[in-house]
């Protein structure tokens, strides 16, 4: 243990320029935990995104690590799904609509973010409890049953169109013909430049990163066993139905309610071990920050076509 300490403290100092702790005169392990310490805190004074930890697993028995995290700033990313089901509905829209089937697509195919209607993801439970309250409403008067009455017809659409649109963005071929959906929309009365802009920047980001998912910097190693109240990634990111229908406050309410009793966020995490030499300073968090950028700007541009 303290001599593979010590030789991942080297590769460390090395790598990020810093002086090794001299810690000849003091006995293990107050050596390590000394030395510890003080690269830790040396290392946090010179790049403050930088975190220093000690790797314990099957394979080391403490090892020097630097990790970085991306601050996804408390936030929802939901991606709602009726602004394309509106655009599907209208011939004149017809090539928007397949361009953002593409992004969606790939978001769904790639990227794999969950989808509200599949069983296994976090807001179909939040879905599903909304529809128990509307089935166990006992409405007083005429008012309370016409509001119960919509929502029961929002909580059928929703159902019935988003089932329709997970079978599109399941296609490949929606991601085979993403250029030529994109130029497609290029040539249409509405075309708008920012729309075109975002489709574009997401393919760039699946052909730089044609493999990668929203959970391969999630690290469920780092995470102590005793944090089991935890938002996880594909909690706060998902693919869900409106902004602008009777249950948006509804279901925003409730999550934020079950993550205000959270201690701890997933977030992407890139992670470098010092077990051997490295060449330089690694910080593979490119991608999650293209991706979350990209996400906020399409649901900004989504929003002006989610209405009723």
């Amino acid at each position: 243990m303290e001599a593979e300490f010590f030789r991942s403290l080297a590769n460390l100092c090395n790598v990020y320029e810093l002086p090794e702790p001299d810690v000849s005169l003091i006995d293990f392990p107050q050596n390590v935990t000394t030395a510890y310490m003080q690269v830790k805190e040396t290392l946090k004074l010179k790049d403050k995104t930088a975190d220093c930890i000690i790797i314990k697993d099957e394979s080391h028995s403490a090892t020097l690590a630097v990790l970085r995290r991306f601050d996804t700033g408390m936030c929802l990313y939901y991606i709602p799904v009726r602004p394309l089901w509106n655009l599907m509905q209208t011939a004149q829209q017809q090539p928007l609509a397949e361009m953002l089937l593409s992004v969606y697509a790939y978001l769904y195919q790639i990227a794999k973010l969950p989808y509200y209607t599949e069983n296994d993801s976090y807001l179909f439970g939040e879905y599903d409890m909304l529809q128990q309250w509307i089935d166990e409403a006992d409405d007083e008067d005429e008012e309370e049953q016409q509001y119960r009455d919509e929502q029961t017809e929002v909580m059928d659409t929703l159902n019935h169109a988003g089932n329709r649109l997970v079978t599109l963005i399941r296609d490949n071929n929606y991601l085979l013909k993403w250029e030529a959906n994109i130029k497609a929309y290029r040539q249409t009365e509405d075309w708008d430049l920012e729309t075109e802009c975002l489709a574009d920047q997401f393919l760039t980001l699946f052909k730089e990163y044609p493999d990668r998912t929203l959970f391969d910097n999630i690290h469920d190693e780092l995470i102590e066993p005793e944090e089991t109240d935890r938002i996880r990634m594909e909690q706060y990111v998902s693919f869900y139905w409106s902004s602008n229908d009777c249950f948006y406050d509804m279901l925003f309410d409730t999550v934020n309610n079950e993550f205000g009793e959270c201690g701890i966020t997933d977030e992407p995490t890139s992670l470098q071990l010092f077990d051997t030499p490295q060449t330089g300073i690694i910080n593979d968090l490119d991608f999650e920050k293209r991706l979350f950028e990209l996400i906020d700007k399409l649901c900004g541009i989504l929003n002006k076509y989610d209405h009723d």
